[in-house]
């Protein structure tokens, strides 16, 4: 195999780029993904392909997926839309000639304080203020993980007694903020979005702004990029039905993540032409 100095980035302008969301779409609830994953994405990467990690995971935790992804810093090298579209990051110039941008700011905590009811205060608290070993403990993930959620630099997450996230959501909602209430956390900013982050990178990007995008993901807050997608791939959920889109051209993958992420894409890139070498 070539080292990784070695390679050349061919063709010019990429043939494709895989905009996938992380949880529920790359892996699994358990944070797992498989490693015929990181194969494929070895593969992609050679034939030019550029791959973008989609989520509601903040840079730093992005940067530890990609790391474990296989991801490849030039040739061709890979974005991060991180933080539900408030933070987009390539990995070099040639894909953005400003590397980092922040699309979304965080919010005004004080108002979004106020906005708690009174009989909550004290059990809603913003993420980055528990410790890493309160977050591994609420979500499972490990602490390496748990500290780099807690570095948020756009959109910022509330947990609590669920009651009281959705008083809040619906407070923020009616005030125009960007809120979603996860199982776990109340996300709020202003601005940002996968679509728009998705957006920016394409008008921004010397080399994608014609490159066509498959885009995967698994819930409603990944829609609107699928929808925008030149090609569309929905992930089921483990249990329940599988996310409805609007248009027709969509591949549900037979199977959930982490094992569907990688069927659904061998299944559709040799259908489209985007790479005539791939093979199971």
């Amino acid at each position: 195999m070539r080292s990784i100095s070695s390679r050349v980035c061919n063709p010019p302008e990429p043939p494709l780029m895989i905009a996938t969301d992380v949880n529920g779409t790359l892996i699994d609830e358990a944070y797992r993904h498989t490693s015929r994953a990181r194969d494929l994405a070895e593969t992609l990467q050679d034939a030019g392909v550029v791959i973008a990690l989609v989520t509601s995971k903040t840079l730093d935790e992005s940067l530890i997926y990609a790391k474990r992804l296989g991801l490849r810093e030039e040739c061709p090298g890979y974005i991060i839309v991180a933080e539900e579209g408030g933070i987009v990051y390539a990995s070099n110039e040639r894909l953005l000639p400003e590397r980092f941008a922040v699309l979304a700011k965080p919010p005004d905590r004080r108002l979004v304080e106020e906005l708690v009811p009174e009989r909550c205060r004290g059990s809603v608290r913003w993420l980055d203020m528990l410790t890493p070993e309160e977050v591994s403990s609420i979500t499972g993930l490990p602490l390496e993980e748990a500290e780099a959620a807690r570095h948020r630099r756009s959109v910022l997450a509330l947990h609590g007694p669920r009651d009281c996230l959705e008083e809040v959501y619906d407070a923020l909602a009616a005030r125009g903020y960007y809120v979603r209430l996860g199982s776990k956390f109340l996300m709020v900013g202003v601005g940002g979005g996968k679509a728009e982050a998705i957006r920016y990178v394409k008008r921004n990007s010397p080399v994608l702004r014609s490159t066509p995008v498959v885009a995967l993901g698994d819930s409603g807050r990944d829609m609107g990029m699928l929808e925008e997608a030149d090609y569309a791939i929905v992930v089921p959920p483990r249990r329940g039905e599988p996310l409805r889109l609007h248009r027709a051209d969509y591949i549900v993958a037979a199977e959930p993540a982490p094992t569907g992420w990688v069927e659904a894409l061998e299944r559709l890139l040799p259908l489209i032409g985007a790479y005539r070498g791939l093979t199971r």
